[in-house]
């Protein structure tokens, strides 16, 4: 399928609530997420973790790590899209996500163990659109005891 790409990153021990990576949507497009994972490359012991895809309400100047994506077909141009992978200052704003109220701008809000992995596949009907000029973050809620993950994200921008 053309327009189809994945991003891939690492984090080392990672022990602390923070935003594993974000997309700004170029204007004009949508992306539309495939299929997200986060798993847990070093920790042995089991542990309850929260993530979520939250759009950013107000993204600021975070200190990330550009990822520059892989294209599923070799005739594609390059992704469009911008991502950032490991914010270590300056995280963007999001909502509020509260036990027992209304969550708006939330994807595949999820509690998962460390050692099964979070997957987000949903099929073709249920995928989310993130709109042009848009940001969306995917958020480790919780603070875990420390681990090294590894992110995969594969989407197709539209437009």
């Amino acid at each position: 399928m053309r327009g189809v790409y994945t991003a891939n990153y690492r984090i080392s021990a990672i022990a602390a609530a923070k935003t594993l990576v974000y997309v700004t949507v170029p204007s004009g497009q949508v992306i539309e997420i495939h299929h997200t994972e986060v798993s847990n490359e070093s920790n042995e012991s089991n542990e309850q973790c929260v993530i979520a895809w939250q759009r950013i309400t107000t993204l600021g100047t975070p200190t990330a790590t550009t990822i520059t994506p892989a294209k599923h077909e070799k005739g594609d141009q390059a992704a469009a899209s911008t991502w950032k992978a490991n914010v270590t200052a300056f995280e963007p704003t999001y909502g509020a996500i509260a036990q027992g109220a209304a969550i708006v701008d939330v994807i595949g809000l999820k509690g998962f163990p460390s050692l099964g992995s979070y997957i987000y596949a949903p099929t073709p009907e249920e995928r989310v659109y993130f709109a042009s000029a848009d940001n969306w973050g995917l958020r480790l809620i919780n603070t875990p005891t420390a681990f090294d993950i590894s992110i995969e994200v594969t989407f197709r921008e539209i437009g």
